[in-house]
């Protein structure tokens, strides 16, 4: 059945995406500070990304602020090399809109000790839309293919997910130096994936191959994050912990439609396949996290440091689809997390009482232990298919104060790279299997331009 044989040569660059886990903890930022300095602002967040970072130095700002952090803009290039199986190299660059914050403090008259403050938040926001419409060259395919066959293979993946957060922020001071605080945020979390391969192939002696595979698969989930934070203004320097506690899944649910047909062949090996399921059951975990972050003033300078740890998940369901034949057992998106420690660096350098520089770097270390495979749906093989490199990420910029405004303008980088297994396999002929693994290399620019303007008795902030 050479269709089959050939078609999964098609499959290999599409699975890590397909898959990719929710698990990382250090992809976005908030506030304009606190973006360019990489998030390492858990003990010296001075803008309203601490409704995030550390909702206990709210208490600390003297003056009430309303942020906006309209959208920055980012180009996100993504090379897989070794695919195909011979070598092959594909590119994909996406200039996007990226998540934003919205937020804003308030005082009630009564509670003069109490500090509050409300953000809306897109903590992920992200689309992965990917065609390919390609002639595979069967020269180097082996001798079970003849100078006139003809591979054509459609294929399209679109992969999106969004996280957006709704929340209020409480804090207050224990002593002169010491201050508390919750944050409070509500979580309404999308994920799906679209999958869907269509192949034909001409052979000089047999006719006329078709093969088409369509997977479609959703979840979502409605839930809330607590965050508790703590904050110390000592004498020579500034000290912060947030813990970040265990996500609180409310409710939610998944769907999964398969289709699969096979034809021009014998009427034996022909497959016609149509299953679609709604309203799954589906789960999703969060573990605990704890950050450290401390903020030294040397001079009219400033260094920010971050460490932080988040705890693993033992392996559950994600997702789970009823058997699709009668006899088998179903299939479950199954996830587990190993934990990690990030830590991150970032400098404030002061030059003039008008300019200032900013300069950080930060780890995003995969916790994935193992993640869900749809590659299971598609192949008897075993394979991990798993993309967990470990994300580098870097700041700079410039802080200019002028007579009415604050101008903050900057750019981020974000590398990673890493291997996974390539799934090809030819199960007949002298097909050589491509013992080599293939490899993804993602690069992310972001491009940002705030301003702090007073209005009305508050400080705006626009980016």
């Amino acid at each position: 059945m050479k269709i089959l044989a050939k078609f999964t040569a098609f499959i290999v660059f599409i699975l890590p995406f397909l898959i990719s886990a929710q698990g990382y903890y250090n992809q976005e930022n908030f506030g304009n500070r606190s973006i360019l300095l990489s998030g390492n602002v858990t003990g010296s967040v001075d803008d309203l990304g601490l409704t995030y970072y550390n909702p206990a130095r709210l208490a600390l700002i003297e003056d009430p602020i309303f942020t906006i952090n309209a959208k920055a803009y980012q180009v996100n290039t993504l090379n897989l090399k070794n695919v195909f199986g011979r070598d092959g190299k594909i590119s994909d660059t996406k200039f996007e809109g990226v998540p934003s914050l919205i937020a804003g403090t308030f005082r009630i008259e009564k509670w003069e000790k109490h500090h509050f403050a409300y953000a809306f938040l897109s903590k992920e926001r992200s689309r992965f839309n990917f065609n390919v419409n390609r002639e595979i060259d069967v020269d180097n395919l082996g001798d079970d293919f003849n100078e006139n066959d003809r591979l054509v293979g459609d294929y399209q993946l679109d992969n999106k997910r969004s996280d957006e957060w709704f929340g209020l922020s409480w804090g207050m001071k224990l002593k002169d130096n010491l201050s508390i605080g919750i944050s409070t945020f509500v979580s309404v979390y999308n994920y799906s994936s679209l999958y869907d391969l269509r192949f034909m192939a001409s052979f000089e002696d047999e006719g006329v191959d078709s093969f088409s595979n369509k997977i479609n698969f959703g979840q979502n989930s409605y839930g809330i994050f607590w965050k508790l934070g703590l904050a110390w203004e000592l004498d020579k320097f500034d000290l912060g912990l947030n813990v970040d506690f265990p996500y609180l899944e409310v409710f939610g649910g998944g769907k999964f439609q398969y289709q699969r047909y096979l034809s021009g062949l014998d009427p034996e090996e022909e497959d016609f396949r149509f299953y679609d399921f709604e309203d799954l059951e589906s789960s999703r975990k969060v573990p605990l996290g704890i950050s450290l972050g401390v903020g030294w003033p040397f001079g009219k300078n400033k260094l920010h440091f971050k460490a932080d740890w988040h705890g693993e998940v033992k392996e559950y369901d994600r997702l789970v689809i009823p058997p699709v034949e009668e006899g088998q057992e179903g299939f479950s998106f199954s996830e587990s997390l190993r934990s990690v420690i990030n830590f991150g660096l970032g400098a404030e350098f002061y030059l003039s009482e008008k300019f200032n520089i900013y300069g950080s770097f930060s780890t995003d270390f995969s916790p994935i232990r193992s993640s869900a495979n749809i590659f299971d749906l598609i192949t008897d093989e075993e394979r991990d298919a798993n993309f967990d490199a470990d994300y580098l990420h870097y700041g700079l910029g410039i802080d200019i104060k002028l007579k009415k405004l604050k101008l903050v303008v900057g750019t981020t980088y974000t590398t990673a790279s890493g291997d996974f297994s390539d799934p090809i396999d030819f199960p007949i002929g002298d097909v050589p299997i491509n013992e080599e693994p293939s490899k993804i290399v993602v690069n992310r620019w972001r491009f940002i331009i705030g301003l702090e303007i007073p209005l009305f008795g508050y400080d705006v902030e626009f980016k």
